[in-house]
């Protein structure tokens, strides 16, 4: 069953990290690589202080739940 319990999980991490990725996109155009976003920590950091300066409550909302969730605050 834990294995069930993981599952879930990376489906609620996907699942916020394409609202974030759609976020991003409506509010600025910008493209973030979410593949690179998941293996990279370097780059996970910077896209989420790239999304904290820009103006939008949405993407700041998930960019604190994403950081939250990968540890990077």
């Amino acid at each position: 069953m834990p294995a069930i319990e993981r599952n879930a999980l990376s489906d609620e991490d996907f699942a916020v990290q394409t609202q974030f990725y759609v976020a991003v996109r409506r509010a600025t155009g910008r493209v973030i690589d979410l593949v690179w976003f998941r293996q990279n920590k370097e780059y996970a950091r910077a896209v989420l202080d790239y999304a904290d300066a820009i103006g939008d409550r949405e993407v700041r909302d998930l960019s604190r739940r994403l950081r939250f969730a990968k540890r990077l605050i």
